[in-house]
């Protein structure tokens, strides 16, 4: 073996274009990995944040009306939480469709409300102006949260106060002062006007312990089916047959465009790296094959010195894999140079409208990154024993002559 690479080391190799072949695709392919990974992890973590990982609603429930409702009690809420492992927190919320008043026009919006408890941390990185409420207070709060979109379509900031109608078996309005603004994604990850739960519920004209869902929300790598399965058999044991029905759904279900949109990404990076890979191997090939003509004479000396063809074959083998290292060393390089450009800069941007996110997301993961260039590696050098089987065609007298 010693003998192989010390010959290996010694073969002459213009490599220089293989190279940059290995390294280009390594680049396009850890790219399009961190991006679906960006887009997955961002799409995802606001989805959940917005309506929790899963909830405990009515079957029955209607956002124009104050009809359907699950009780909320602090029973029912203990015996929730304690159901999984997996569950990091359960809030108590009031879903409640409403039209928004304002000099600019009238705008159909929904509004969420919640109490003091409500954890406002996962909006902290989006909050452009102003905020977040504070319902701490004794008695019903007028604060309101709005998405950065409603605002700028209504002519609103922080300080100002709106008109809300909401309409049921009868017209009511209430009156909102603006506290903060934030950047909500587009589409159905939930682009609320956070309210007080207790306005909502006065509203409804509710009971203390009635909400239109229970929003629970996991810990990081939980077993959404298992914790699913364990709050279904909580609820039926915590809830008696005397309560308004409640059941439960799983966020994914809810909003199938969402996750389905996200399995689309998958598969065009599944496609963009089996494309890398046909590129790569293809030009690692013809690398291959130009040393392999380069070096004629050399395979003729070797065989007349006894040398095997498979140790032949294993010298070339073992060029090739030092070129293909350093094109991937090359790519990984390059590639995490620029998602980490991009990832502190957010230099490129996007239209959220069409992509939902406004800049480019990048998410590294490690594993994922060792586990592809591991494959691509193992999948070059596969595809580079083809030519190496030009070895055995090689004839020793005819090739010496060419010296």
């Amino acid at each position: 073996m010693k003998t192989v690479f010390f010959i290996s080391r010694r073969l002459s190799a213009r490599s220089g274009l293989a190279t940059l072949s290995v390294a280009t695709s390594i680049v396009v392919m850890l790219l399009g990995l961190m991006i679906s990974n960006g887009f997955r992890h961002e799409i995802q973590d606001s989805v959940f944040s917005s309506w929790g990982n899963m909830a405990v609603m009515s079957p029955y429930m209607d956002l124009m009306s104050e009809k359907h409702f699950v009780k909320a009690g602090q029973g029912q809420l203990d015996c929730i939480r304690a159901s999984s492992k997996g569950i990091e927190d359960v809030s108590a919320v009031i879903y409640r469709a409403g039209v928004l008043k304002s000099q600019e026009g009238v705008s159909g919006v929904m509004f969420k409300g919640v109490d003091s408890l409500y954890d406002f941390a996962p909006l902290e990185g989006r909050l452009c102006e102003g905020e977040f409420p504070d319902y701490s207070a004794e008695g019903i709060s007028t604060e309101a949260l709005i998405p950065y979109r409603i605002a700028k379509e209504s002519g609103l900031g922080t300080g100002d106060s709106f008109m809300a109608y909401f309409i049921g078996d009868e017209v009511k309005a209430r009156r909102f002062r603006i506290t903060g603004i934030y950047r909500s994604l587009s589409g159905e990850d939930g682009s609320f006007i956070f309210a007080d739960i207790g306005n909502l519920r006065r509203l409804n004209a509710w009971e203390p312990d009635a909400v239109s869902a229970i929003e629970i929300f996991l810990k990081k790598g939980a077993d959404e089916e298992e914790a699913f399965n364990a709050v279904s058999q909580a609820i039926y044991e915590c809830y008696d047959t005397e309560d308004p029905s409640a059941i439960v759904y799983a966020t994914r279900n809810r909003f199938p465009s969402v996750f389905d949109w996200l399995g689309l990404l998958d598969f065009n990076l599944y496609a963009i790296l089996l494309l890398m890979f046909v590129v790569s191997g293809f030009n690692m090939v013809s690398g291959l094959l130009i040393i392999l003509f380069e070096n004629i004479s050399t395979i003729g000396i070797l065989k007349t010195m006894g040398m095997r063809n498979a140790s032949i074959a294993k010298t070339f083998v073992a060029k090739a894999s030092s070129i293909v290292l350093k094109g991937m060393l090359a790519g990984n390089a390059v590639a995490l140079a620029l998602a980490a450009i991009q990832n502190g800069t957010g230099i490129i941007r996007l239209n959220p409208e069409n992509y939902i996110v406004e800049t480019m997301p990048v998410a590294f993961s490690w594993g994922g990154i060792l586990l592809l260039d591991a494959i691509a590696y193992i999948a070059i050098m596969a595809v580079l024993l083809i030519p190496c089987m030009f070895i055995s065609r090689v004839d020793a007298a005819k090739s010496v002559k060419m010296l």
